[in-house]
């Protein structure tokens, strides 16, 4: 059932490259979502040199080449060969030496020795996408880091809001899968669910805000910073989000409004549309696996 898991998210995210490659350009929304995640990444890295890095499930490489390019060690590691393929295309492009792919699973690290990374950066939720294997991913993402982990996986509550509602009264015309969602966070997706909608995420798991911090205090980590980035974008005007992107001084103003917003306890339950909707910062605190 796991290579089969792992055989679905590799076609899907094969599927979506060209898609991906342009978000930021056409949804400002992503691109608000993405800069807020950059803001958490260089609030980590400060003014570090020559660090190791991980970006597992890295994509084209939005994260992981501008890391390469600042002069860090990064290994790319991604489940689709078609984003890999576009990730070396464009670090190839760039003359980017500092930067190594790797096809595989994030539930499968072995590769790499314990400690083996100054970061280790899971983002744009593929932890979610382990859906039956979280745990096991989670504890190989902790173990291969020295010291810290920043994460971004889907928002229980944000998911159910986005349109799980209308896609359970549209087919069934009554709550169903929503309710699975909201009790166990997980949505196994079965090949009814899919006939009803082809371009239905693999199955995944939505995570409650308590229950990924309780989940890494468990396994040896502090938490040390947790919001639900693009929250409040979510609610903005797009056409007015693509203005505000415009005007630089005004947008940095607004993405460290958006970030005290996006952290406050009473929205962190909601999230981005379309991207993970809780970023979590930890640090690694005991080397011990439970």
């Amino acid at each position: 059932m796991v290579n089969n898991h792992r055989s679905q998210l590799q076609s899907f995210w094969d599927r979506l490259v060209e898609k991906e490659l342009k978000r930021e350009k056409e949804d400002p929304r992503k691109r608000v979502h993405t800069d807020l995640l950059w803001r958490e990444i260089k609030r980590s890295i400060q003014k570090k040199s020559n660090l190791t890095i991980l970006d597992a499930g890295a994509g084209f490489g939005r994260f992981s080449i501008p890391l390469a390019e600042a002069g860090h060690k990064v290994v790319h590691l991604d489940i689709s060969p078609k984003m890999l393929e576009a990730a070396c295309k464009i670090a190839q492009s760039r003359e980017i030496t500092t930067i190594e792919f790797m096809q595989g699973s994030i539930d499968d690290l072995s590769r790499f020795e314990t400690s083996s990374f100054d970061i280790v950066l899971c983002l744009d939720s593929p932890l979610s996408f382990c859906y039956n294997t979280y745990e096991t991913a989670l504890s190989e993402l902790i173990r291969v880091t020295k010291s810290n982990l920043i994460l971004c996986v889907m928002n229980r509550s944000g998911v159910i809001a986005e349109g799980g509602v209308n896609f359970d009264l549209q087919h069934f015309g009554k709550l169903k899968t929503v309710l699975e969602v909201y009790n166990a966070g997980t949505l196994v997706v079965t090949e009814e669910l899919r006939s009803l909608q082809p371009t239905l995420f693999p199955s995944w798991h939505a995570f409650r805000p308590d229950e990924i911090k309780e989940l890494l205090e468990r396994k040896g980590c502090r938490v040390e910073r947790i919001s639900a980035p693009g929250t409040l974008a979510r609610f903005v005007d797009p056409e007015l989000l693509k203005q505000l992107i415009n005007d630089k001084e005004a947008y940095e103003s607004y993405l460290g409004f958006e970030e005290q917003y996006d952290s406050d306890v009473y929205v962190l339950g909601i999230g981005a549309v379309g991207a993970g909707g809780l970023l979590i910062t930890a640090a690694k605190c005991d080397r011990r696996q439970k």
